[in-house]
């Protein structure tokens, strides 16, 4: 894995082709994700993967072809999510998808299109429920570098509610 530290990635994350991953600063990934990165993937720094994350950078062949369902050959579709993202808890990104800076993707939603820097998304497919663009410089906070990931990584804090949560994930 390409990875620049410090970040967090749980034990459990299953990678595969983990050759063809980068992995930014202040990442954290917690607990049973499953990363394909065939078709090549870009996490950016100072985004948080929720547990259960599924990323797909590739999918079989099914258009076009002579045998059915599928064929053997893989057709490979790079996934990039920007800095300072929050991908919720069960959420699948399909391949070829680009996540914008600071967008927030909801619960177990299936990210099967491009999200603008910003925006919320959620459902399945995922759809557009909000923009935090219009509340906060999402642009200038990732210029400043701002992120909870960072402050937890360097500083050693937690939220108030997980003071008894000690991770042993970090690599630094």
């Amino acid at each position: 894995i390409n990875l620049s530290k410090p970040c967090s990635i749980h034990p459990s994350v299953k990678f595969v082709f983990q050759e063809k991953l980068t992995i930014g600063k202040y990442v954290k990934i917690m607990n049973d994700c499953f990363i394909n990165a065939e078709g090549g993937i870009t996490i950016g720094e100072g985004t948080g993967l929720a547990q259960f994350t599924t990323i797909l950078s590739s999918h079989h062949k099914y258009k076009g072809i002579d045998i059915l369902p599928f064929t053997w050959e893989e057709e490979l579709k790079p996934v990039v999510i920007g800095k300072g993202c929050w991908i919720g808890h069960g959420v699948t990104i399909c391949p070829g998808v680009n996540i914008g800076d600071g967008a927030v993707v909801s619960m177990g939603a299936v990210v099967t299109r491009n999200v603008a820097p910003g925006q919320v998304v959620g459902g399945n497919p995922a759809m557009i429920i909000s923009d935090r663009n219009e509340h906060m410089n999402i642009a200038e906070i990732v210029r400043k570098g701002n992120y909870i990931f960072k402050e937890m990584l360097e500083e050693n804090r937690t939220r108030a509610t997980h003071k008894n949560v000690i991770d042993h994930n970090i690599i630094k």
